[in-house]
């Protein structure tokens, strides 16, 4: 069994209790880790269910729940976007979910409706994707269009008995409860469990140099990637060969070989092809390095500055009794300790302010904005504690909670586990 930890140099936020963690594996398989998104209204769309009556008026925007296993959510949009034949920029959605996982997400679709009214538009079923619920609304899915998530999470090969993990559990809940809550840093999803790329790709596009944008986003190699796929974005980042580079990725890979074929039929203009990508996909690009540059600011806040998240520094926020702090941009402004904390990244990652004012940028929407600096868990329960079926005298432990969008599951699981 691959173990599969929380772990990664880049992105870890600080622990907030020194009590040991339970420690153990996720997502041994999918199933381990099930996301289900709650919508406005509440509802919770659980992975397990077939149907929902999905909010809001009737339109003409396609709503319906994109159920997915095991496949990141911009591969899983291709693949609607392929079996529908519709434009990928037509589909909608209001956050990503996690790639090793089962997950249950809205999303919404522009064009459909004479192939509903015809009976061609049949739902999608197949191994690691399927639609249901399908209906017209009257607007489209955007980004942020939800409350939050409910997950169900199995964690694996833990060694302690029931009565530590009860203990563990107790010690590290009253801990995070007395800090104010959990850093509310991004979690590693933001930038790709398997491929951490998409704040390097959102930096180069900031820096105005699309075409070390693509190289890196087509051509950088991961360990963690098959053998073939290794293979080829070695081949295209040693020789930018658009039709060699073609003939060896992957078909599964649809966004590489868009972005290779395209490059290829337009003579490499990086501009021309980075404006037919998904007006999303750009934007995931560009927040993906304000949230690596806001994981700094946390970072250095808490070692250098102040480990209390419940007071605010100078330049921070304070709005309804939490500390918000700024995710740079092309609209912010930064002043007292705030400023200089972010000075010091700033020279580390030799960028400015200033470059986050291009016309590009500002385009694609990278404005900036506020997020709080703590986040807190709700409903979270410990429902489960039994042996383990895959590793021999160890247990699993399931668990449950609700997070409001934003928040990563991902950094809870870091703290219960350590």
């Amino acid at each position: 069994m691959k173990k599969r930890e929380i772990k990664s140099s880049l992105f870890l936020s600080p622990y907030v209790s020194k009590e040991k963690g339970l420690d153990g594996n996720i997502k041994s398989i999918p199933e381990d880790f099930t996301v289900g998104e709650i919508l406005e209204n509440n509802q919770v769309l659980d992975p397990e269910k077939k149907h929902f009556d999905l909010p809001g008026k009737t339109g003409l925007f396609l709503h319906f729940v994109l159920w997915k296993k095991d496949i990141e959510a911009n591969r899983a949009l291709d693949l609607v976007s392929r079996y529908w034949s519709i434009p990928r920029e037509n589909l909608g959605i209001a956050g990503t979910k996690d790639k090793r996982a089962v997950t249950a997400q809205r999303v919404s679709a522009w064009g459909v409706r004479k192939l509903s009214e015809k009976g061609t538009l049949s739902p999608i079923n197949l191994p690691t994707i399927k639609t249901h619920s399908h209906c017209f609304k009257l607007t489209e899915v955007r980004l942020g269009n939800l409350w939050g998530n409910a997950f169900g999470i199995t964690i694996r090969n833990v060694k302690y008995g029931e009565e530590n993990i009860n203990e563990i559990f107790s010690l590290i809940s009253r801990d995070v409860e007395k800090f104010g809550g959990l850093p509310n840093c991004f979690g590693i999803q933001r930038f790709g469990d398997i491929r951490p790329i998409t704040h390097i790709v959102g930096k180069h596009i900031i820096l105005g140099n699309l075409k070390e944008a693509f190289r890196h986003y087509i051509g950088m190699v991961f360990k963690g990637e098959p053998e073939a796929t290794k293979k080829a974005r070695k081949f295209y980042w040693e020789t930018e060969n658009n039709k060699g580079s073609l003939e060896m990725f992957p078909h599964y890979l649809f966004l590489e070989r868009k972005m290779l074929h395209d490059l290829e039929k337009r003579n490499n203009n990086y501009e021309n092809v980075f404006n037919t990508l998904p007006l999303q996909l750009r934007k995931l690009f560009i927040h993906a390095y304000q949230a690596f540059l806001f994981n700094n600011y946390v970072n250095i806040r808490y070692t250098h500055y102040s480990s209390d998240f419940t007071k605010p520094l100078n330049g921070e926020e304070m709005i309804k009794e939490k500390v918000y702090i700024p995710i740079v941009g092309s609209k912010t402004t930064l002043k007292g300790e705030t400023s200089e904390i972010y000075s010091k990244i700033f020279e580390k990652e030799n960028i400015t302010l200033t470059q986050f004012k291009t016309q590009l940028t500002q385009k694609i929407g990278g404005k900036g904005a506020r997020r709080s600096l703590l986040f807190t868990p709700q409903d979270l329960k410990l429902i489960k504690i039994e042996e383990d079926d895959f590793n021999k005298k160890r247990n699993k432990i399931n668990l449950s909670f609700k997070l409001q969008k934003g928040s990563y599951a991902t950094n809870l699981l870091r703290e219960l586990m350590k």
